[in-house]
Parts: structure tokens; C-alpha cells; sequence
């Protein structure tokens, strides 16, 4: 482990449990990021479509559940110091594509979208086994991209989420970065059903 290259205030948490750490996602750094988040929901139409944050053990959102898990050590600058001493910790940036993306499962589950047929034309079953290892066609473009590794293509469910973040990305520029792309198609379905769900 590389824990002795954290400061040693950071290192003294090793002993101290996590939930005695006090940590509380409104009084994190973290809080100014979901409020941008909703900020975005909101200018994208979805004005009631708020989904509950909270802090946890990594990023996602629980099948069926519309809420967000936020990596804990997010939620204390001293525990992301430690946490950054053996991986490095996201940058802003990165948090918001995060964010993004799993506000994209959390509106998936809201409104149980994978369970209508147009949505499984365009991106599949959610039945689908889900796989570390999954096979992917770098470049293509019947997929959006945007967290790495061709995160799209794993199943049909981040296919959805992905869509979602490059849909809600105010910097994304989706309808002409993806003009003439297969992948638009799912764009449009994700604009118009916002639409039709704000």
C-alpha cells in the first residue's frame, strides 16, 4: 500500500471507523457538485427530477432504485488525501461526468424507461448479463462516448446512462458531435422523452 505517502493527519484516520469520521455529503466538498448537477436536470427540462444523493462505498446507482452512491472518501478533503495516496481521486470534472452518468441510471429507474419497447429497440434488453470483460468495437458509432473505455458498449444499461450524460453534458454539443452518427438516434429519444417526463 502506499498510505505512507499520505500527510499524517490523513493517516491517522486508518484507525478511526467511517461512520465515527462524521461525514455528511451536504457539508462535503462534493455538495457544490450535486447542486450543479440538479442545476443541469433542471435546465434540461427535468425541474422535479431530482435524484437523492448520498455518500457510499462507490459510484452507482442501486437496480430499480432512482438515487446516486457517491464514493465516501468524496465527502471528507482529509479521507480523499488518503484515498489519493493509493488511487488517484476524481477532479471536478470527473465527478460531474459521474454524476451525470448516474443521474442518467437514476432517470432510468425513476420511470422504469427499460422496461418499454422503444428503449429496448435502441439500446437492448437490461436483462442482459452484466460483465467486467465485455467485448467492444473501439471507434463505433453506434454508441456515444463519454467515460473511457468504451463504457457505452458493456450493457445496455450504461448505453442508456452514457446516452443520458452526454444528452444532460451542457458542454457536449451532442446534436453536432453526433450528427450523422447511428448514436444520434438515441440521443433524440433521450431529448424527447425528457421532454415528455419533465
Amino acid at each position: 500500500m502506499h498510505f505512507e505517502n499520505a500527510p499524517p493527519e490523513a493517516r491517522q484516520l486508518l484507525r478511526v471507523r467511517i461512520r465515527d469520521l462524521g461525514m455528511s455529503l451536504e457539508r462535503s466538498p462534493v455538495a457544490g457538485l450535486v447542486r450543479h448537477l440538479y442545476a443541469e436536470l433542471e435546465a434540461g427540462g427535468l425541474r422535479h427530477f431530482k435524484p437523492l444523493c448520498y455518500l457510499s462505498d462507490e459510484w452507482g446507482s442501486p437496480s430499480g432504485e432512482p438515487v446516486i452512491g457517491i464514493p465516501f472518501y468524496l465527502g471528507d478533503p482529509r479521507v480523499a488525501t488518503l484515498e489519493d495516496a493509493v488511487n488517484d481521486v476524481e477532479g471536478e470534472r470527473e465527478i460531474m461526468m459521474y454524476l451525470r452518468h448516474e443521474a442518467g441510471h437514476a432517470f432510468n429507474h425513476a420511470y422504469e424507461l427499460y422496461r418499454r419497447q422503444e428503449w429496448r429497440e435502441l439500446f437492448g434488453s437490461s436483462r442482459k448479463p452484466y460483465r467486467d470483460d465485455y467485448p467492444f468495437v473501439p471507434f463505433s458509432r453506434d454508441y456515444v462516448r463519454y467515460i473511457p473505455g468504451w463504457y457505452a458498449q458493456k450493457h445496455p444499461d450504461e448505453d442508456f446512462a452514457e446516452t443520458f450524460a452526454v444528452w444532460l453534458d451542457p458542454e457536449s454539443r451532442w446534436q453536432e458531435r453526433y450528427a450523422g452518427w447511428p448514436a444520434v438516434v438515441k440521443l433524440q429519444y433521450v431529448d424527447r422523452i425528457a421532454r415528455e417526463l419533465a
